[in-house]
């Protein structure tokens, strides 16, 4: 278990690995389970029901527009080259301000909200000081409460929460490192390369986070030698992230397509800078070669400037803060498997992220679904975390042994004196967070894509009328199998618990849990559309599935293309199938898998090819570069909704994660599928008992899977994506 599971969480369940082996012994006496408008003075609605986000519509034109900033901010895209060409774009929110009984508060920076279809995607500028955020639908006055301290209590609210990255920490400073760590964050004490570097100096100076007039774009280039990130594996921890990629930060166009050619990774605009002039000072850049070890500082004037020379101005800052601009700090990745680099971070938030890491950050990502109608969300940061109520399933479900009681939408609702629901809280329970920013957001519905099979759980009865059907084991041994089906789909839990498996379509979404047979075998989970798909040589499949992407070695979301029938799991080792999931412990991968008369299984993995790298054509051993795209670890959070998607012909299939390419594959000229296929989604879990995750995981998740899906589907003969195959080279070889 990595060191930033170790931590003490507030959450009244408990599980101990001895209690989990002894419950596994019980069961496995003689058992075997593997096989290989406007809103503002609301009149009603339910803003707790499980429509919330059309529950705040109504009263009085009490909301003006506020426009809208050409805003990028600190984050930017994580890759250029490729495109997901199918379905509309989404539908944009419009930030507004609202007559509302809430306690007045400093807005949320840069507030930016996609809807697609029912399913509302936002990201915001993180807010100093918070440890948590939150979104709901604006309340009707009645409802609200406050008291002098600033917290808000909401009658029956339904929140969803950002919760906390689930990543590992880094060794900082002189900290007694931990064992297995490739990278140490130096900032404070310690010498960078013959400097000593103090905590003040981390702030190099001021710069903004929108454009403007005289304001400069600055690009994040992450490098693609080979050795630019950590690719050891010390004791199964692999510490990489977003900003542990070795970079140059330049604002020449010329420079940045030059980069782009050279296979560069696209990180974005990450913030503007001012022009040379009264109020602004040099920000000085150079590099250390050591053979392949090419080391980049960033520094101003001073001791250090001394030290390492001026030959190389990066940029200019403001030495002052002004309107509209953070502080620009700096944290050196020093790379003890890799290149090493200082990393550029705009405010306190990101800097904090970026020296420490860890599961004690939150996510800079909110999810809303549901919405049918215009409606109006409340963005808020929090002083304190989301409280952790409990086990939200789709079911109700009594503790025993080491699972905990599984609570439903209403049992959350009770059990709070005030009604407030917290979906993804993973702080102390009872807690009231104090907000401490705050952003209206006026968003509609986007269009539904147009596909050949689409659903998007908007409706309670989307999946028809299921009723269980036999397992289709070939040797009819159906132990710890439920499968049920109806006129649109067919759906399948596979050695789970007897009382630990649900499925129900909530908050506009399909969520499911299931915990694997004595938290020690190779559960399940898998929903194949009946309606089939086609698959080609001369155009693509296209397939996607909106979910969150929390995944180790052993939970993961997974889409199969398949030549067979349902249940797809069972009969897929008669024919061909592509496989594809999010993969493995942090910082995880992107998968293509490729089946050829194989029973895929946990423990069974088919070939699989390398998107972490550029691999040499003529030597698969050998690797040239690394590819230019994000992390995957990054598009991840346990309430996040990201997207999947998937264009597959029967010669290559590309994958793109939130609409950013995320690599592509050559399939073998033979054994893959080809005519009418299936396409199913899916949840596995292995052996949860040994898992090592974090520790909310661990402490609330540890025994049992839960994911929400939303949007999946298809359409089939759509052409290839736009695609920049010298950047974003294909994969050839599987293993």
């Amino acid at each position: 278990m990595s060191r930033s599971s170790q931590r003490n969480m507030p959450i009244a369940i408990s599980i101990t690995r001895s209690a989990l082996r002894a419950f596994a012994a019980a069961l496995f006496v003689g058992q075997a389970a593997c096989s290989s408008a406007v809103v503002g003075e609301t009149s009603g609605g339910d803003p707790g029901g499980e429509t919330a986000g059309t529950a705040a519509m109504g009263g009085s034109a009490n909301v003006a527009g506020t426009g809208g900033a050409n805003v990028v901010g600190a984050g930017g895209s994580s890759g250029v080259g490729g495109a997901a060409m199918m379905g509309p774009p989404g539908t944009n929110g419009m930030e507004v301000n609202v007559k509302t009984a809430l306690p007045a508060l400093p807005k949320v920076a840069n507030v930016l909200a996609t809807s697609s279809d029912d399913n509302v995607n936002i990201t915001f500028e993180p807010v100093d000081g918070a440890r948590d955020y939150r979104v709901y639908a604006l309340p009707d006055d009645k409802d609200i409460a406050s008291d002098a301290g600033g917290h808000v209590t909401i009658k029956n609210a339904i929140y969803r929460c950002a919760g906390d990255r689930q990543a590992p920490l880094t060794n900082q400073d002189a900290a007694k490192p931990v064992q297995g760590l490739s990278f140490n964050t130096l900032v404070d004490g310690v010498k960078v390369d013959g400097y000593t570097r103090t905590l003040p100096e981390a702030t190099l100076g001021y710069v903004y986070t929108t454009a403007g007039a005289g304001r400069t774009p600055v690009y994040a280039m992450g490098d693609s030698a080979p050795n630019s990130d950590n690719d050891c594996d010390y004791l199964g921890i692999t510490a990489r992230w977003g900003e542990s990629r070795a970079k140059k930060y330049v604002t020449s166009e010329t420079e940045r397509t030059m980069l782009l050619a050279q296979g560069w990774r696209d990180d974005g605009i990450v913030f503007y800078v001012p022009a040379a002039g009264a109020g602004s000072r040099a920000v000085y850049t150079t590099t250390k070669v050591d053979n392949i070890w090419v080391t980049r500082y960033y520094y101003v004037d001073g001791a250090e400037a001394t030290l390492r020379g001026k030959t190389e101005t990066a940029f200019q800052v403001l030495g002052a803060a002004a309107a509209d601009t953070q502080p620009l700090m700096r944290v050196f990745y020093q790379n003890t498997c890799g290149r090493s680099h200082d990393e550029l971070a705009v405010g306190k938030a990101r800097f904090d992220r970026a020296r420490i890491q860890g599961d004690e950050q939150p996510v800079y990502n909110l999810h809303w679904a549901g919405i049918n109608a215009p409606t109006t969300l409340v963005v808020e940061a929090l002083a304190d975390g989301c409280p952790y109520q409990g086990f939200f399933g789709a079911s109700a479900e009594p503790a025993r042994d080491v699972y905990p009681p599984w609570l439903t939408l209403d049992q959350l609702r009770a059990a709070s004196p005030t009604g407030e629901v917290y979906i993804n809280g993973q702080h102390a329970a009872g807690m009231n967070p104090k907000p401490i920013a705050r952003t209206f957001i006026q968003i509609a519905p986007g269009p539904k894509p147009n596909l050949d099979w689409f659903e998007g759980f908007g409706d309670a009865n989307a999946m028809g009328t299921m009723k269980d059907t036999l397992c289709g084991a070939l040797d009819g041994n159906c132990w710890q199998q439920f499968r049920r089906k109806s006129d649109t789909m067919d759906l399948s839990f596979m050695f789970v618990e007897t009382d630990r498996w649900a499925f129900a379509p909530m908050l506009g979404e399909l969520w499911a849990n299931f915990g694997d047979v004595g938290a020690d075998v190779n559960g399940k989970f898998r929903l194949t559309p009946s309606k089939k798909a086609q698959l080609s040589a001369d155009t693509f499949l296209y397939t996607t599935m909106t979910v969150d992407t929390f995944s180790t070695g052993r939970r993961y979301p997974q889409m199969l293309i398949s030549d067979q029938d349902v249940p797809v799991q069972i009969n897929m080792q008669k024919g061909n199938s592509i496989v594809i999931q999010t993969f493995g412990g942090w910082p995880n991968t992107y998968e293509v898998q490729a089946c050829d008369h194989q029973y895929w299984d946990v423990n069974n993995q088919c070939p699989r090819y390398d998107l972490h790298h550029v691999l040499d054509p003529n030597d698969a051993t050998k690797i040239v570069s690394l590819t230019p795209v994000g992390e995957v670890g990054e598009h991840g959070g346990m309430d996040k909704a990201t997207k999947l998607e998937a264009y597959a012909s029967s010669k290559r299939v590309y994958l793109f994660i939130d609409g950013q390419p995320s690599g592509c594959a050559d399939l073998p000229s033979s054994t893959v599928p080809v005519g009418p296929v299936t396409v199913t989604y899916g949840d596995v879990l292995y052996h949860s008992g040994v898992d090592l995750t974090f520790a909310y995981t661990h402490t609330a998740l540890q025994v049992s899977t839960r994911r929400h899906f939303d949007n999946l589907g298809f359409k089939s003969g759509v052409p290839a994506p736009t695609w920049d195959a010298k950047r974003f080279p294909c994969a050839t070889h599987a293993k």
